[in-house]
């Protein structure tokens, strides 16, 4: 049936008449409203069709015909998938509101409640059929279609449909050139990479436990199953540079199917002056809440600061932004639907109030990943290209981040092809870094540090001990690495007295003891980076004293967080207060070891040899050795008894001999 309209530009265009067609059919569905009545209706567009497509039909259908006088009680307006919840709003109370005929025309059904509520009538637009291209052709270009033609035509590319359909060419013809040229337009698109979803990355741990089941959570929230101040709303991620913090937050937002909204302090900066920053971060989070449910990235959060280290002229522009960011993570925590996520680096480095109950109070770390995820990545990263023995690139790169084995992938790829042959495994292991393999004396060395740092963890109950390790090898392209380490599992709720932190600063130095004790000196391992034991035993000795009383006064200095604010270099005085108690503790420390000392060599050959010693194996060892102690005592008290060693002097006697048979 032809159209009811004899608007020039529905009848001059094929596209255009042919989507006024579904547009009357449409309204069929309401026929009050179709012949001139009031009331506000929504039309849901098809997909492969905008708002805008439909535009000149809203205009020819409401104002054609009309009386000037009357237009101002007539109004549509178009919606697109992508606009924002509070423009939709404005736009419709604009064009539509007050209007007493009224079209929306709209690509999403995810309308205001206030949009909502106000439309009397949702309908769904059918796509162009056969029928509906057949008629546009014989209106607009006199030209005969079959509708066999017009379902062949209706296959191709809308776009490039309707322009290649012209008044002096066949149906057939235009087919033709359509299947021509199809091809060739296909493969100049550029291959679009599909985003990976949580549950396929590999070396994630906890963090990608955390994800999933705020994915579970997010779909109970939706379905009225779970109220969202139960859901995890805000989360600090850290870990080393290239680990894939990035992808994992875009890949949560996939896997939870939310909108992702990435951006960083550095973006803000950008913008310009302190007025222009602030208002570029109201605006993401504005952003985020607008199109909620949404994942907002704050990339790189530790270049934002912390205020107990500001100083200068520009600390009050920085506690300015802080204090901002602050009140935006205040404000998200009160609107459905937005979980805000931290990266960075340096955990350490974060104001505490970021971190604060309410704002992104779960940390979680992301670690290098294993040797097995490692081999899972690359596979990955080939995809469909098989490559044999691929398992042997899991030694090869130890201590490689997520970031450096995509960069080896894409080097051995571009080799290949520029050799035009196919990818080998050669070309992934010509690409690895020389790493350096830690051996020989220096291997011993480290064996010796990280048993002393387990014999001492153990003895004063640091916590549940569960291995010590070395590494096979170190990539020399990264600053800061560990050689090896004594894992234990530390309660989060204990008693944390005088005692105890003196206990952890005698667990730090224990390493450097180790090897004073065994090797006569100690190396620079203990004091490498900011996190290394010495670092780290410096901090707990500077925060008894400067923060919780357990010095020499009882004054309160520094921020109060769970970081040292404290810089001994300002602070002269505190330097030899410091000093007292390392020294002190690397004593005890030492004295343990020293009554250990066959100990410590019959397990440090062990872990030489092995590169692992575990909880059992560990006790197991020393039970032996426990047990050989005695029997040599044993035997030394018999042959004193035997050669009359007895009396004053007698037991240096006895040392002497256990000293002769060690």
């Amino acid at each position: 049936m032809p159209i009811n309209t004899e608007n020039l530009k529905i009848n001059s265009s094929v596209k255009h008449y042919a989507l006024y067609r579904t547009f009357e059919r449409a309204l069929d569905n309401c026929p009050g409203f179709k012949f001139g009545g009031p009331g506000t209706v929504a039309l849901i567009v098809p997909e492969g069709t905008t708002a805008d497509d439909f535009k000149p039909c809203a205009i020819a259908f409401l104002y054609d015909g009309v009386d000037q006088d009357t237009w101002d009680h007539i109004g549509y307006a178009c919606i697109g998938a992508a606009a924002k919840q509070e423009w939709i709003k404005s736009e419709f109370a604009e064009r539509c509101g007050k209007r007493s005929r009224a079209l929306l025309i709209t690509e999403t059904r995810n309308l205001p409640p206030l949009v909502a509520v106000s439309v009397d009538t949702f309908i769904d637009v059918a796509p162009v059929d056969e029928f509906d291209l057949k008629e546009a052709c014989a209106k607009v270009l006199k030209l005969r279609v079959s509708l066999k033609q017009a379902h062949q035509l209706l296959a191709f590319p809308s776009d490039l449909m309707f322009a290649a359909l012209r008044r002096n060419s066949s149906a057939a013809d235009t087919i033709r050139r359509l299947g021509s040229i199809s091809l060739a337009v296909e493969e100049a698109k550029p291959i679009r990479e599909r985003t990976l979803r949580l549950e396929e990355l590999h070396g994630y741990g906890a963090a990608k436990e955390w994800g999933l089941q705020l994915a579970k959570d997010l779909e109970a929230w939706r379905s009225g199953k779970l109220k969202w101040s139960d859901v995890d709303r805000g989360l600090l991620l850290s870990g080393p540079p290239g680990v894939g913090k990035t992808i994992f937050a875009r890949a949560l937002a996939d896997t939870c199917g939310v909108n992702f909204v990435p951006t960083s302090v550095v973006q803000w900066q950008a913008k310009g002056h302190l007025g222009d920053l602030l208002k570029a971060m109201r605006a993401d989070f504005a952003s985020a809440v607008d199109k909620a449910p949404s994942i907002l990235l704050l990339d790189e959060l530790d270049s934002i600061g912390d205020r107990q280290t500001f100083t200068g002229e520009f600390a009050s522009y920085s506690i300015q932004v802080v204090n901002a960011l602050l009140e935006a993570l205040d404000g998200s925590t009160n609107r459905d639907g937005l979980v805000v996520i931290g990266a960075t680096n340096f955990p350490e480095k974060i104001d505490a109030a970021i971190r604060r109950p309410g704002r992104l109070d779960r940390h979680v770390a992301i670690g290098l990943p294993s040797e097995a995820d490692r081999v899972a990545m690359i596979r990955q990263m080939l995809g469909e290209q098989e490559i044999p023995d691929l398992q042997v690139l899991g030694p090869l790169t130890e201590s490689m981040a997520g970031a450096d084995l995509a960069r080896m992938v894409r080097d051995a790829k571009k080799k290949a092809r520029r050799e035009q042959r196919p990818l080998s495994l050669a070309d992934l292991t010509s690409l690895l870094p020389d790493l350096i393999k830690i051996d020989g004396q220096y291997r011993y060395a480290v064996a010796v540090h990280e048993v002393g740092h387990a014999l001492v963890g153990k003895a004063l109950d640091i916590g549940y001990f569960f291995s010590v390790d070395l590494a096979k090898q170190i990539n020399p392209r990264l600053e800061l690495q560990s050689y090896g380490q004594a894992v234990f599992g530390i309660p989060r709720v204990l008693i944390r007295n005088a005692q105890r932190y003196r206990d952890e600063i005698c667990f730090r130095l224990a390493g450097m003891a180790a090897e004073q004790v065994i090797l006569g000196y100690h190396t620079d391992g203990a004091g490498l980076g900011a996190t290394s034991d010495l670092a780290t035993a410096t901090g707990l000795a500077v925060r008894m004293e400067t923060q919780f009383g357990m010095g020499t006064g009882l004054h309160h200095l520094g921020g109060g967080g769970t970081r040292d604010h404290i810089d001994l270099a300002a602070a002269p005085w505190l330097v030899g207060k410091v000093d007292a108690v390392l020294r002190e503790e690397l004593i005890r420390a030492t004295g343990m070891l020293k009554e250990r000392r066959e100990l410590i060599l019959t397990l440090a050959k062990e872990l030489d040899l092995t590169g692992s010693i575990m909880s059992d194996r560990f006790d197991e060892i020393c039970k032996e050795a426990n047990a050989g102690a005695e029997a040599t005592q044993h035997d030394c008290s018999l042959v004193c008894e035997k050669a009359g060693v007895t009396g004053p002097g007698g037991e240096s006697q006895r040392s002497s001999l256990r000293e002769a048979r060690r």
